[in-house]
């Protein structure tokens, strides 16, 4: 099944997965996309100016502009986010005005403008520091507000109650997701991944901290575009929080850039580094939930991820 006829309204659309979600939807829907463009991925994608797509230079603070671009609109996915463990640090009080104060704004004019449907991207750091499988239902761990980072997990799950109150008092049919790093062409952001992948075609070295003992689970972009077009479809998942990656892809820091280094038949070196934040030591999803209410089942292999990830890296370097 696929989703049709509908006019989605996407923040925080022009970059890595709204870029995505747009390839997706655009053929069999309107979409319009309102973005900053902090992060232009639309600048490598085929389908700039398709006649099924509108862009809007917007922020979510600014309320008279959403409500104006919001108008009409049959989906909302709010992507719209400062992320990025440098970026949250650097500019805490930022993070929390657009990943909480945005939020609310956009769950306002969806109120407003009667938009039925919403999507909220939340965040899988709001587990805390350790997060081995635990669903959904489990305990939400926000650490001291002396750690810079916890703003950013804080604010998430504050948008998610924000985005499940508006679903108990106004009948917004509302859903979160909690993403298990994300992964794949176009990201522009500061992901591991992205940052190991693009130094290794240059042959330059790549920075692991500490030892690399991190553990992580990598999620394809196209995988999460997947399970949200089910969320979108399934009545089932309305007033949900679902976790979204792919557990099967796991592994540690170093091994991930060890493994990024052979696939890309880099002469790159690995150097390790003090880390000057506070980590996350362990993140690997239970997707338990997904699979029973949607029949998520992630498709793409860690391997076979990364050589689509690197072979687009080395595209864009050439080009």
């Amino acid at each position: 099944m696929k989703l049709r006829g509908k006019r989605i309204f996407i923040t925080g659309g022009a970059g890595f997965i709204g870029s995505h979600l747009t390839e997706r939807f655009i053929e069999d829907n309107s979409i319009v996309i309102y973005d900053t463009l902090h992060r232009n991925a639309l600048q490598h994608t085929s389908f700039k100016g398709h006649k099924n797509m509108k862009f809007i230079e917007g922020d979510v603070l600014d309320v008279k502009n959403l409500h104006k671009s919001m108008k009409d609109a049959d989906v909302v996915i709010h992507l719209a986010s400062i992320a990025g463990v440098p970026t949250v640090i650097e500019h805490p009080n930022k993070t929390l005005k657009i990943n909480l104060i945005g939020t609310y704004n956009v769950l306002e004019e969806c109120r407003v403008n009667k938009v039925p449907d919403f999507v909220d991207f939340s965040t899988s750091e709001v587990y805390g520091p350790v997060n081995y499988r635990t669903p959904e239902s489990g305990v939400n761990t926000i650490g001291p507000k002396e750690r810079p980072r916890c703003v950013y997990a804080l604010a998430k799950l504050a948008s998610e109650h924000l985005s499940y109150s508006y679903f108990k008092e106004y009948g917004l049919k509302s859903r979160s997701v909690r993403p298990f790093n994300v992964y794949g062409p176009r990201q522009m952001g500061e992901g591991a991944v992205n940052s190991f992948i693009r130094k290794a075609v240059k042959n330059k070295p790549l920075t692991v901290y500490n030892e690399g003992n991190q553990i992580r689970s990598w999620c394809y972009v196209t995988d999460m575009v997947d399970a949200i077009q089910s969320i979108l479809l399934n009545e089932n998942t309305i007033g949900e929080s679902f976790n979204i990656g792919n557990p099967q892809a796991t592994s540690s820091a170093l091994d991930t850039a060890l493994r990024i280094i052979k696939l890309a038949m880099s002469s790159s070196k690995i150097e390790f580094k003090k880390a000057d934040f506070h980590d996350v030591e362990v993140r690997v999803p239970n997707i338990d939930k997904a699979k029973e209410v949607f029949g998520f089942a992630p498709k793409v292999s860690f391997d076979e991820g990364l050589l689509k990830t690197i072979e687009w890296v080395r595209s864009i370097e050439k080009g």
